[in-house]
């Protein structure tokens, strides 16, 4: 499904994102509880949404956060506030940054399923 900003513009990279999250076999599509956004589930948990263009809001555990901070902790297209425990942001400007987070993302999944 195309994803579909406020203005009525597709976001390919979003489409991108949760193309290679389905492919995992573990993922489905449908929208978020926390607002009218595209969203990812794994077993009916909210794992990843489109806050906003090209911003994506991607849970992860406390535990998968650790083992991969060292790689994505200074990555430019990862935020991470603190304050939200489980959840960091993605804000990708680029099919390359996707190619380059599909580790963070791989060990999202997996820490959610």
């Amino acid at each position: 499904m195309l994803a579909r900003m406020d203005d009525g513009s597709a976001d390919l990279l979003w489409d991108v994102f949760v193309a290679d999250m389905l492919g995992s076999g573990k993922a489905h599509e449908r929208r978020s509880r926390y607002g009218d956004k595209p969203a990812v589930y794994i077993e009916g948990r909210e794992v990843a949404h489109l806050e906003a263009a090209r911003i994506i809001d991607l849970r992860i555990t406390r535990q998968g956060w650790s083992r991969v901070k060292g790689e994505y902790g200074s990555d430019p297209a990862v935020f991470r506030d603190p304050s939200r425990r489980d959840w960091i942001e993605l804000r990708p400007q680029s099919l390359q940054d996707l190619k380059r987070l599909a580790g963070l993302v791989a060990v999202a999944i997996a820490e959610n399923a």
